[in-house]
């Protein structure tokens, strides 16, 4: 009994503390974001992407016209302010977007990433047909010359500054911008650039000229939109970037991300506290793990919850450098932003990059931080199964997961080359496992595979639901459900002294509450002399048929033909001895 009472109290102890370590982890991490970023982000979508309107869609452009059409019908019209509803003009909203509440910093710019032309070979059967040939884009075969307007050497016309700018390569250093990773490649921090600075009619001019000198022609591989917005009533930064990738093989592919991004640190004296006490508790963990080394040395690395230490510490101590980072760097930004009055370009690339990282250090702290409270599963026999039933079966898990990816690998090879010009969904060997997967769900539409292969398309499909779903599937579901049978009858059969762990915390609670009822007689066990120590506290003549009953019927299924001598402690009551025959 005194020793399940330390074990109840340790527990507590363990649960209290590693909740307010989750809470505050959660503090930290839930402070870092807010509810008006989202709705930001999806205004500024609707805005300038215009996914309502079927002529300016961002996500309709399918050819280099449609996409000049969305530039000078759409997007121009949205970063230069407009009048009011009622006519009355705006000079008071100067540099803001056309919805007059998100102001636009500096301005927006158009980088081009181009090619040298001849970067592939033409074949010899049609080299009289066709002259030049332009490969993927890469770092290699990247132009990096200037030219004068229209891709040449020299021209007799007179352009704007801004367009005469537009054909000159500028490096990252001159363009302070940064490498970006779009869905189909990896394009450097350099380029061609267009600023969108001027009037309305001015931008308009400017990209008729543009689209007739032919500024996005076949060495094209990418236009990168940026613009660098803030929100003054939130108040929250923005960094949007809008990019269309030109393949090799003639797809135009669009995608627009808007970061938005908070500057301000702590907000408070509170947050301030939790960072300081979460720092405490990492110092505390650091510690209890380098002293578990040290007992277990190689042992250390046999348990599961040694790696779940070692990624909340890691990744702590890595977003504590991150976000020091992520602090120097917004001060940078917003002391520039408040010397020049917003009327410079500011790139917030680096600070949205940043934003990532550490946003993904603290998602992956609470996912440690909430996966650890399985540990204390281990105090209860019924949450214990889960751990146990894994735990045996992991020997035949590792075998079966063996043999299901020879199987899975042998239909996504198959699927893939049958349909890999047929099917979106197998364009790639990623795409074609995440199809296959959701067909394991039982999730997928298997009306594409037919009408891409009517024949063939049908037996693939129902060979991988045979081998995999119903198979697989089932093997599966039996190994974890006999280790769960064998887990639960072994610990029916062995007596923990824990397993009552949680009914005793229950039974002490009800008495700090005052509930009585259930504490009226509390028995107490010792197994050793065979002494059953039954304490009535109050009115045990009362109740003292029905217990006898009840002791009766325990003694019996306990004990047997034992001998067992049961004493009151009530001095008015006789010791009673008899023998259970």
């Amino acid at each position: 009994m005194i020793i399940l009472r330390k074990q109840m109290w340790r527990f507590i102890l363990e649960l209290l503390s590693y909740s307010s370590f989750v809470c505050v982890l959660y503090v930290i991490s839930y402070s870092n974001h807010s509810y008006d970023e989202y709705h930001q982000t999806q205004h500024l979508r609707r805005l300038f992407l215009n996914t309502h309107n079927s002529t300016h869609n961002y996500s309709q452009i399918i050819t280099i016209n449609d996409y000049w059409r969305w530039l000078k019908e759409s997007f121009i019209v949205n970063i230069v302010v407009g009048d009011w509803y009622n006519g009355q003009s705006t000079n008071d909203s100067n540099g803001y977007l056309n919805d007059k509440t998100t102001r636009l910093i500096g301005w927006a710019t158009m980088r081009q990433l181009r090619i040298k032309p001849d970067t592939c070979r033409v074949k010899s059967y049609i080299r009289g047909l066709i002259g030049h040939c332009y490969d993927a884009y890469s770092a290699s075969s990247e132009e990096k010359g200037s030219f004068s307007p229209g891709w040449t050497k020299n021209t007799t016309q007179n352009y704007s500054r801004l367009i005469n700018q537009a054909f000159i390569y500028q490096t990252s250093e001159q363009l302070d911008t940064y490498i970006y990773i779009g869905e189909h490649g990896t394009y450097r921090s350099g380029g061609y650039v267009y600023e969108f600075r001027g009037s309305l009619s001015e931008l308009y001019n400017d990209l008729s000229e543009l689209h007739q000198l032919e500024w996005i022609d076949k060495q094209t591989r990418a236009v990168i939109i940026q613009m660098n917005l803030y929100n003054p009533s939130i108040p929250t930064f923005t960094s949007a970037v809008m990019i269309i990738e030109i393949l090799s093989s003639s797809g135009i592919f669009f995608n627009a991300r808007f970061d938005p991004l908070s500057v301000d640190g702590f907000k408070s004296k509170f947050q301030i506290a939790c960072a300081f006490i979460y720092l405490t508790f990492i110092i505390y963990f650091m510690i209890v793990e380098i002293y578990t080394f040290i007992c277990l040395k190689k042992l250390y690395f046999r348990h599961i919850w040694s790696y779940i230490e070692i990624g909340i510490i890691v990744c702590s101590w890595t977003s504590v450098g991150i976000h020091i980072w992520r602090v120097n760097e917004a001060a940078r930004i917003t002391r520039l932003f408040r010397e020049t009055h917003g009327d410079i370009y500011l790139n917030f690339q680096l600070l949205a990059y940043i934003n990532d990282i550490f946003s993904f250090l603290l998602a992956f702290c609470c996912f440690f931080g909430t996966l650890k409270f399985l540990r204390l599963c281990r105090y209860n026999r019924r949450l214990a199964l889960l751990s146990g039933t894994l735990r045996r079966s992991a020997r035949e898990l590792i075998s079966f997961s063996f043999m299901f990816s020879i199987l899975f690998m042998a239909f996504l090879t198959l699927f893939y080359l049958q349909f890999v010009s047929l099917i979106w969904e197998c364009s790639s060997l990623l795409s074609t496992a995440q199809m296959l997967f959701e067909m394991l769900l039982l999730k997928f539409d298997a009306s594409e595979i037919t009408q891409a292969a009517p024949y063939l398309g049908p037996l693939y499909f129902t060979l991988f639901i045979l081998f995999v779903v119903f198979v697989c599937i089932n093997m599966f579901v039996s190994i974890v459900n006999d280790n769960f049978r064998a887990i639960r009858d072994y610990v029916h059969t062995v007596d923990h002294d824990d397993q009552d762990l949680f009914i005793n915390i229950f039974k002490k609670i009800q008495q700090w509450c005052g509930n009585n009822e259930e504490s009226i007689n509390i028995v107490t066990i010792n197994t050793k002399p065979n002494v059953i120590m039954i304490d009535e506290k109050i009115d045990p003549v009362k109740r003292l048929s029905n217990k006898l009953d009840k002791l009766m019927i325990y003694v019996d299924r306990r004990y047997g033909d034992k001998a067992v001598r049961i004493a009151w402690n009530e001095t008015t009551v006789s010791t009673l001895d008899w023998s259970i025959k």
